[in-house]
């Protein structure tokens, strides 16, 4: 009996201990990968293979002239956008005044430069000839228009459509404070190179850089459309408590979208490698 008794402690002291070490387990892989992404190597702007800055997370070829057609429409499509608020809406000048204008414009201008890009690697033979620097900045600058696009749609909706003397159902308001991020997540959804939370630093440079400019233009008498004191009613600079708290929210909603931009990232990644395994498994059977 005395041997029984100490088998089955043995045996429940050995399942336990699987039980916490399967538990680590599951933290160790949920934990692990979003802990690495705040290493100082995540915030530089180099990845290889290079070719996945020119190719879709989903071609199955090397190069595909559907991405191709496919950036070229994207770019079209902001170019189209951009060209008709700028003549339906440029108030003399003070299209340029707005954030919204400035995420819209970088979402044409991330479209053209990703649609060069595919073009030079389409047609190109060999290694990819492209600048490393151009790479960089391109990745850059599609991180920061992603992370605009959909800040400036949740900002417009929650905090300003409803004291927008404009209709928010108007057809540019909805191209820029809408249909902007449903693109661009979209198009997140699709491309191949990865996403690193640390690179909320340059989203971040551009909004410094926005608010400095909206204090710089308040000080020296800007009007906005309306002739109001100000751009945005809720970044009034003469009341500087609540401006300041504005920016500084904005700050920590730009990080919180990058953190939901990481997630869709790692959700496509998921996908495409159960799809990729899947199909593997098909094959070999």
């Amino acid at each position: 009996r005395v041997g029984i008794t100490v088998f089955w402690l043995l045996l429940e002291r050995v399942f336990n201990v699987g039980k916490m070490r399967e538990g680590a387990g599951i933290c160790h892989q949920l934990c692990h990968p979003l802990a690495k992404e705040f290493q100082r190597e995540k915030l530089s702007l180099t990845h290889e293979p290079k070719e996945d800055f020119f190719r879709s997370q989903w071609q199955r070829q090397q190069k595909s002239l559907l991405w191709l057609i496919y950036r070229w429409l994207f770019a079209a499509t902001f170019t189209a956008g951009v060209v008709g608020s700028l003549i339906q809406t440029f108030g003399g000048g003070r299209w340029f005044i707005y954030l919204t204008d400035w995420g819209f414009f970088l979402c044409m201008f991330t479209g053209i430069f990703g649609a060069v890009l595919v073009t030079i690697y389409h047609f190109g033979e060999g290694s990819v000839d492209v600048p490393l620097w151009a790479l960089k900045f391109y990745w850059a600058s599609y991180w920061t228009t992603l992370s605009l696009a959909t800040l400036i749609t949740f900002i417009y909706w929650i905090f300003i459509s409803p004291i927008d003397p404009q209709s928010p159902w108007a057809l540019y308001n909805l191209w820029a404070h809408g249909f902007n991020s449903i693109l661009m997540i979209l198009d997140h959804m699709l491309v191949a190179f990865p996403v690193r939370i640390l690179h909320y630093v340059f989203p971040l440079i551009v909004g410094v850089v926005y608010a400095v400019f909206t204090l710089i233009y308040y000080y020296a008498g800007g009007v906005d459309i309306y002739g109001n004191p100000y751009i945005y009613e809720i970044l009034d600079w003469s009341k500087p408590g609540a401006a300041t708290l504005t920016v500084f929210g904005t700050f920590v909603l730009t990080f919180i979208f990058g953190c939901i931009h990481f997630g869709l990232y790692k959700l496509k990644r998921f996908i495409y490698n159960k799809r990729s395994n899947t199909h593997q498994f098909t094959l070999n059977v």
